[in-house]
C-alpha cells in the first residue's frame, strides 16, 4: 500500500533506531523527502516534519512527547541538506524540497540499511522511480544507458506535471530537480546539462521527452538564458 495523502502519514511504522542510529538527521530527512517523492505528497516543511516524526521519533519526536513532531529538528536538518552545507538537496519555501544527485545517492545508503517504510506492519509498494539501494552513485552513472537516463527523470516531478498538463505550476526549483543541480549552479552549467539531456533524447529517438524538453525550455526560457 502507498500512503495517497499527508494525512496517511501518520500511520507510518517507526523505524528500528539500531540500524539507524549511524546516520545523521540530515541523512534522515533526506530519506523522508525521498518517500514523500515517491508517493508524490508535497515535500514542504509540514509534511517532513511529520514523516521525520513518525519514522525516527527517538530523534525527530517533541521530547516528553514523541508522537508529536518536533518541527525546529527538522528545519535544522533541512538548513544542513543545502548546497552550502551537506549539498544533499535544493529547497524553496513555496515548493519543497528536492533532492540532488548527491542525496539520491545517500538516500540509497540509508534504505539499504533500514529498508522502505511500512505502513501498520505492510510494506509499501516500491515502484520503478524508487532508489535502487543495490545500487551505489557510482555504479549508477557506470551502468545506466541513455534510455535508463531518461526513465529515471520521467519519474521526476517536472515531467510528473508535464504528463499532467500543469507544467505552468511548476517552478525553477523543479527544472533543478530534473537536472540534479543546486540552486546556485553557474547558468553555463544549467544549460550545459540541458542539452545533454536533450542530446540522450535525440539519439534514442525518443519524441515524447523531446517534447518535453520543448515545454520546459518554453516554460524556464529566462533562466536557462541568464549571462554567465
Amino acid at each position: 500500500m502507498n500512503p495517497q495523502s499527508p494525512r496517511d502519514l501518520l500511520r507510518v511504522d517507526p523505524k528500528d533506531r539500531d540500524l539507524y542510529g549511524s546516520f545523521s538527521l540530515a541523512h534522515l530527512t533526506a530519506y523522508s523527502v525521498h518517500w514523500l517523492n515517491v508517493w508524490d505528497i508535497a515535500t514542504n516543511y509540514e509534511n517532513v516534519s511529520v514523516l521525520n516524526a513518525r519514522l525516527f521519533p527517538t530523534d525527530f519526536g517533541m521530547s516528553g512527547f514523541p508522537e508529536l513532531p518536533d518541527a525546529l529538528r527538522t528545519n535544522r536538518s533541512l538548513l544542513q541538506m543545502r548546497p552550502k552545507y551537506r549539498g544533499f538537496a535544493s529547497s524553496d519555501p513555496r515548493k519543497g524540497v528536492f533532492l540532488t544527485e548527491k542525496g539520491r545517492a545517500e538516500v540509497s545508503r540509508v534504505i539499504e540499511a533500514i529498508g522502505a517504510p511500512t505502513f501498520e506492519g505492510k510494506s509499501v509498494q516500491l515502484e520503478d522511480y524508487a532508489v535502487d539501494p543495490r545500487r551505489t552513485a557510482k555504479n549508477r552513472e557506470r551502468t545506466y544507458t541513455p534510455t535508463q537516463i531518461l526513465e529515471d527523470r520521467r519519474s521526476r516531478l517536472l515531467f510528473r506535471r508535464f504528463k499532467e498538463g500543469k507544467i505552468e505550476e511548476t517552478d525553477v526549483v523543479h527544472l533543478l530537480g530534473l537536472l540534479g543541480l543546486y540552486d546556485h549552479t553557474p547558468p553555463l552549467e544549467v544549460r550545459r546539462d540541458f542539452k545533454q539531456l536533450r542530446d540522450i533524447a535525440a539519439t534514442v529517438h525518443d519524441e515524447e521527452f523531446l517534447q518535453f524538453l520543448d515545454a520546459v525550455n518554453e516554460r524556464f526560457g529566462n533562466y536557462l538564458s541568464r549571462p554567465d
